[in-house]
């Protein structure tokens, strides 16, 4: 599967994860997602590779795009290999309105809109 080069952008280097192909790119800080039809939805790739992750708790943001940071554990070190493919300690646009990076052990997350931010800290 050859994935798109967003702005012209030739540093994707795809990486199989779960059943999805990602391409999180720290050049162009984006991320790009694909099943085995195609490309999808952000959010659908971003459910299926951490939606059993758990919030652990908020961080103040230091460099981060929103100003406060989501931290979220994975549920076993398997999961954990779900990170394997974003850049560490670097931002990337992972879906509109959310970004991600990781700490080799924790998801991190930052968004500037309410509701998301809502919707992801639900039942915490």
């Amino acid at each position: 599967m050859e994935l798109n080069r967003l702005n012209g952008c030739q540093e994707h280097k795809p990486v199989p994860v779960a059943d999805l192909l990602v391409a999180a790119c720290e050049a162009c800080r984006r991320v790009e997602w694909r099943d085995r039809a195609g490309e999808i939805d952000p959010n659908e790739g971003m459910a299926a590779l951490f939606g059993n992750y758990e919030l652990v708790g908020t961080l103040d943001a230091v460099g981060s795009p929103a100003p406060e940071v989501l931290v979220y554990s994975a549920p076993s070190l398997r999961k954990r290999r779900n990170l394997t493919p974003f850049p560490k300690h670097s931002w990337v646009k992972a879906a509109p309105d959310l970004w991600l990076t990781h700490d080799g052990e924790n998801l991190l997350l930052a968004t500037n809109h309410k509701l998301l931010f809502e919707n992801l800290t639900r039942g915490a």
